[in-house]
């Protein structure tokens, strides 16, 4: 169980989370580390005691919005058509983890045993939900692992960023993919 920390360590705890979002908002998830520190107004000692790695400081800036996802995915599960709630899943997840340029490659690149991969493990297994409601249903291809799909979603997240992707040239690339995962 880990301790509540000091007022100030939580003061730096917060200013290095913020200026991290908004240096990857602003220049992907490869933003100097130095930087986010000095715009935290905090030493690199400070940034590196907190997060070890900067996969550490990618999921804690996600973290609420890995929650949400969570979420979205749960009430998917709900749905009455799969396929459709399968449709929904790739688009939000795609577009969630095509947020900040370079996200899409720091979680396909990411070893196993790393933050970053261990954060996106229930995204994988709602993945994974959705696929086997969809392929119980019918209406998906039974050869296809939830490992395959998650590394669809993570692919179409790279495509978006990486073309620039409006929302419905997202949902085109999703309705492209999908023509090959549904059956």
């Amino acid at each position: 169980m880990s301790r509540a920390l000091r007022a100030d360590a939580q003061r730096n705890y917060d200013a290095v989370v913020e200026a991290a979002r908004e240096a990857f908002e602003l220049h992907g998830t490869g933003a100097s580390l130095d930087d986010i520190a000095a715009q935290a107004g905090v030493g690199n000692a400070t940034l590196y005691r907190h997060f070890p790695t900067r996969d550490s400081l990618i999921v804690e800036t996600l973290r609420f919005r890995f929650a949400e996802l969570d979420a979205i995915a749960r009430e998917l599960g709900g749905h009455p058509d799969p396929a459709v709630a399968l449709r929904e899943w790739f688009v939000e997840l795609a577009a969630n983890l095509g947020l900040w340029r370079g996200l899409a490659d720091a979680v396909a690149q990411s070893p196993a045993d790393s933050p970053l991969r261990i954060a996106c493990a229930p995204l994988q297994l709602r993945t994974q939900m959705l696929l086997l409601k969809a392929q119980d249903g019918g209406m998906a291809r039974l050869d296809l692992t939830p490992n395959e799909v998650f590394g669809l979603i993570t692919a179409l997240a790279w495509a978006t960023e990486r073309f620039a992707d409006t929302d419905a040239e997202l949902e085109r690339r999703v309705d492209l993919v999908l023509s090959g995962v549904l059956g």
